[in-house]
This record gives C-alpha cells, structure tokens and sequence, in this order.
C-alpha cells in the first residue's frame, strides 16, 4: 500500500467532546496552549503536552506515527502519556486502535486505514 492510499487519524475526546483529525503531516504538536496543531481542552493537558512525528515504515513508501511526551525541547509534560491503560510512555510507534491518554476524559484514538 502506497503513502497515498494509507489514512492515518485521532480521534479526540475532551471537554469539548469528540471529533476527528486526520493525519498526513510531517509533526504535529499537542497540547492546551492554542498555537499546538492538535489543541485539546482541558485543564490537566499540559500546554505543550506532546508531539506526533511521521517516521518510515519497514517497507518502502510506508510510513507510521510516533507519540513523544513533551514539548520541541524535550521537556516532558506532567500528566506524561498512557498508551491502552498501561504504564506512562516517553516515545511510543501508533497502532490501529491505540488509545492514548492524556488527562481524565482526554483521550485520542489512534486509526489507520479507515474508511469514511
């Protein structure tokens, strides 16, 4: 499968309830602060919360989505990152179906490949 034909996505959940963001960018910041790429509402977000980076996959043309907790200079946010209720990450690659926590009633549902 080409990098054209593979979707990638969050879906978020907040104060604000829920909606879809799709991806297709090389990084995008996360966080409360308004000037992130993904602003997500919630007090217990940190301002600059996390980042979303596109790495290549392990076949040509391929490429997935990695999480890192913090912020462009690596300072890491305080809340930290839980990936499907396990222990707090600092980089972890997405899956299909990934469920990532931020915050209470802050999370972001990793898709890839889905259809509309």
């Amino acid at each position: 499968m080409s990098e054209t034909q593979s979707n990638h996505a969050l879906l978020i959940v907040d104060a604000k309830g829920s909606r879809k963001f799709v991806l297709g960018g090389l990084k995008y910041t996360i966080g409360r602060d308004v000037s992130n790429n993904i602003h997500l509402h919630s007090r217990f977000v940190s301002r600059q919360h996390a980042l979303i980076l596109r790495v290549p996959g392990s076949e040509p043309g391929r490429y997935l989505y990695r999480i890192v907790d913090g912020d462009l200079s690596g300072k890491p946010s305080i809340n930290g990152i839980i990936i499907n209720n396990n222990q707090k990450i600092s980089s972890y690659d997405l899956c299909h179906g990934d469920v990532i926590t931020l915050a209470p009633n802050v999370t972001l549902t990793y898709l890839n490949n889905f259809n509309d």
